[in-house]
């Protein structure tokens, strides 16, 4: 009894849905595992701090927005549609778990992490479609999803990417059905689109994929009005971007960052396009090397030729995929279109995760081929040869030599040393439209006893400027100031000024992350003034990676 049992519990956890659920239970741990302790990374902190209070302004006088452009008057209805440099979903998004978890690293990744589950998930369904319902190669697909190094890490960033690449493949799913059944999925189609766009408008890659794809092997969908009423609902959900570009040009005379860019627009108020700070495409097979395993690539490439070659036969004559219309083809045109998207946008890590799910597909492909033409023996141990290979490579990469610049580390500090308290001094701005965000966001707050101000230095990285700074000045109420503004305040203002003040002063080393060029050496000269004329020592050194000092924090009370 007790055999048959343990048999049949065997047999249970055997089936495909539980195997899936237990893919993405694994795709989990590596997703979530010291989610809120990891490194703050690249454009992390642009996208975190603004989607905290949906606010639309990078605190720099070479980008400006809207939020400065009016600050008399108050903001116009149609620049809530969207952001000056991107869409506004993935910002939406974030709004709503920050303002039901706060606003902490870990709150911010998560619906990057929900969307990178969801996109095992969908790549095992996408599967499933592609190759005729064959269980181990869905299985697989998604295994190697759930710890691919690229993916794993877009899943663990406050970016744009990881729900956009999950976007992106619940349209594909919904095409692939679209195909089977015109009237039952046509909205779905729409709406999967116009979503994707929503997101970031790069997703325009599909655009050419899917008519080059449908004109040849689909050519009767373009007789038949189903195609053109999901254009039509995806320009209705797209219609906020438009609405906003209308509005936006009317008043400067061009377009969002990004379509600017598009379209080689001037734009005076924007010189120095943050957005637009790339790695060239020339880098991207330093880039590819860097976030996919050399096996993986190999793999990748040898998969990519044999679909591309049309090699489509086992040794027994069956087909091993769907013939000419296989959704093989249509990624072929996926990740050629990808790579022509790349070239005048670069090679950042983060557009090459749009690789990941596609190059997967490949991958299984090729072991098919493999499983038809060797057996079940030597796959099994290929598979396992290449998952196992999979995971030490990522474990190695996010875990342990994934770069410390001791931003968390000093953002745990500055909450450990103020709390969750708000000034007893609540700072004020010159802007109108600010200040409304700081008396929203400090009124909800406890005060503290004291009036508290962080000064920093300004040739930090604008990314960790914001989280660490304007974060606290804009949603925690504690006035935040860089050593130039700092030293012209006490010119102004005097010293007797800041005499209820607890003071805190971030100096940066070179070892941390630097603006491009020195902005400023009055961080420094703050510096050598409190050790050589006060003989105040740092209270806390921040050390990072090699155990290098990254930041020295002092502690004032003038």
């Amino acid at each position: 009894m007790g055999y048959i049992m343990s048999t049949s519990l065997l047999g249970k956890l055997a089936k495909p849905v539980y195997i899936i659920i237990v893919i993405i239970a694994i795709g989990a741990i590596f997703r979530l595992w010291g989610l809120g302790t990891a490194e703050i990374f690249h454009d992390e902190g642009f996208y975190a701090f603004r989607s905290i209070g949906y606010i639309d302004y990078l605190q720099n006088a070479d980008q400006t927005t809207p939020m400065q452009w009016f600050y008399k008057g108050g903001l116009p209805w149609w620049t809530k549609l969207s952001f000056h440099d991107h869409p506004p979903l993935f910002f939406v998004i974030q709004y709503i778990f920050t303002a039901i978890l706060g606003d902490s690293l870990f709150a911010v990744r998560l619906p990057s992490v929900i969307a990178g589950l969801f996109a095992i998930l969908l790549l095992y369904l996408i599967t499933q479609k592609v190759f005729k319902n064959n269980q181990w190669v869905s299985l697989l697909a998604a295994a190697l999803l759930a710890v691919s190094h690229i993916h794993i890490w877009i899943s663990r960033s406050s970016l744009m990417e990881s729900t956009l690449i999950t976007l992106i493949l619940l349209n594909i799913y919904v095409f692939l059905n679209f195909l089977e059944d015109r009237k039952k999925y046509w909205w779905m189609l729409g709406l999967t689109f116009g979503l994707a766009f929503l997101t970031k408008y790069i997703a325009a890659f599909l655009i050419p994929a899917y008519f080059i794809f449908l004109l040849i092997y689909y050519r009767n969908v373009f007789k038949e009005k189903w195609l053109y009423l999901a254009l039509a609902l995806s320009l209705i959900i797209f219609s906020p971007i438009l609405i906003y570009n209308y509005n936006l040009y009317k008043l400067v005379g061009h377009f969002d960052l990004q379509f600017a860019y598009l379209f080689q627009q001037a734009t005076p108020e924007w010189r120095a396009s943050l957005g637009k700070v790339i790695d060239p495409f020339s880098d991207i097979f330093l880039n590819l090397f860097s976030m996919y395993s050399i096996p993986f690539i190999l793999l990748s490439i040898l998969g990519i030729f044999y679909v591309a070659c049309g090699i489509r036969r086992n040794s027994s004559g069956n087909t091993l995929f769907d013939d000419t219309r296989s959704g093989l083809r249509l990624f072929l045109l996926i990740v050629f279109f990808i790579s022509l998207m790349l070239v005048p946008l670069g090679s950042a890590f983060r557009f090459i995760a749009l690789y990941a799910p596609f190059l997967v597909i490949f991958v299984v492909a090729l072991l098919v081929l493999i499983k038809n033409k060797q057996g079940l023996l030597v796959i099994s141990l290929v598979v396992a040869a290449l998952i196992i290979y999979e995971i030490v490579f990522s474990v190695y990469g996010i875990f342990i030599t994934f770069p410390d610049r001791g931003i968390v580390k000093l953002d745990e500090y500055l909450n450990e040393v103020i709390g969750n308290k708000a000034s007893a001094a609540i700072p004020l701005t010159p802007n109108p439209n600010l200040n409304t965000v700081i008396t929203k966001y400090s009124s909800s707050l406890e005060r503290s006893t004291t009036s508290l101000m962080i000064i920093y230095d300004e040739n930090i990285s604008l990314s960790p400027k914001l989280w660490l700074f304007a974060r606290r000045l804009f949603y925690h109420g504690i006035t935040t100031v860089t050593a130039t503004n700092f030293k012209n305040m006490i010119k102004s203002k005097g010293i007797d000024y800041f005499k209820d003040y607890e003071l805190y002063f971030v100096r940066a080393t070179q070892y941390t992350v630097l603006t491009p060029t020195l902005i400023s050496n009055d961080a420094s000269d703050l510096e050598n003034f409190l050790s050589r004329e006060l003989n105040i020592k740092p209270e806390k050194i921040i050390y990072g990676h090699l155990n290098l000092p990254m930041f020295k924090v002092y502690r004032l009370e003038l």
